[in-house]
């Protein structure tokens, strides 16, 4: 049995990437924030008593500022997955910038796996934060994966709060979303034994995507967000057909980067793109 525990583990592994960002433990990644002597703050936002609170964590939200950028990992993940972007110079020049640990992840307690109640539940607890309170300009937005459909249905919740949406190797064709060998071995009384608890989180979000999804199509004509896509071409995890969706049922402007020989951990490999997009399009 320690074998084959071992070598599932190891299988599962294979899909992650060894990017430092992705496997950064929490109390590093504020190490590196108080290094960087940046000015951030830490939240848990509660909507009800019986409800979870959201983690969020903010960077650079000086009075003067009055654009803000979201970030939304993907499954599994944490806010420090976007720390080289919380504490990037040039970043903080233009936005109050803020990180989440989506419900189920990082301090979010009590996992949601379903996309619209997710993202009703985070626009709530946005709404509470003192950084958001103060400024009344519309938000960019971006999520990366799973991340994607969660930012994408917040923008077509409150279409009038965000002007820009990134999506980075966003999972939102409900058609070419498929249950993977390795989901169907995590969904089992082993999986659930063997993994991480965040790796469950994880894999009960993914289950029921393609029709959660699919219910979704109408709501995403509400969007009117200018939207930025950007897809790896060899992204084996995200089918790269993903932006021929979104543009023809997005009504809002679309730009798209489709990149060759790219995979799917588009937000550190790519982040040189990634942050110029952020400066170009913070007008």
């Amino acid at each position: 049995m320690k074998k084959s525990k071992l070598l599932l583990i190891f299988l599962l592994s294979s899909y992650c990437s060894s990017y430092e960002e992705m496997n950064m433990e929490e109390n590093k990644a504020f190490q590196k924030l108080k290094e960087s002597d940046i000015f951030y703050q830490e939240y848990f936002i509660q909507n009800e008593k019986e409800e979870g609170a959201v983690h969020w964590i903010s960077t650079g939200c000086r009075p003067e500022k009055d654009k803000i950028l979201i970030f939304i990992h993907g499954s599994p993940g944490s806010w420090q997955n976007y720390l080289r972007y919380l504490k990037d110079p040039e970043l903080l020049k233009i936005y109050c910038m803020l990180g989440i640990d989506r419900p189920g992840f990082g301090k979010s307690p009590r996992a949601i796996s379903d996309v619209n109640a997710q993202a009703e539940k985070i626009l709530r607890t946005l709404s509470k934060l003192p950084e958001v309170q103060k400024r009344k300009r519309p938000i960019s937005i971006l999520g990366h994966s799973y991340g994607g459909p969660v930012a994408a249905r917040m923008a077509s919740l409150s279409p009038e709060k965000f002007q820009y949406l990134f999506l980075l190797a966003a999972a939102m064709d409900p058609e070419k979303e498929e249950i993977k060998w390795y989901n169907k071995i995590a969904d089992t009384w082993i999986g659930y034994w063997i993994l991480p608890e965040e790796w469950t989180h994880s894999n009960s979000e993914m289950l029921p995507l393609r029709e959660q999804l699919k219910s979704l199509i109408p709501e995403w004509k509400k969007i009117k967000a200018k939207t930025i896509i950007v897809q790896g071409e060899e992204d084996g995890l995200v089918d790269p057909d993903n932006p021929k969706f979104i543009r023809e049922n997005f009504s809002t402007e679309t730009k798209t980067f489709l990149l060759p020989k790219e995979g799917h951990f588009l937000p550190w490999k790519n982040y040189d793109l990634i942050h110029k997009l952020l400066i170009e399009f913070s007008e």
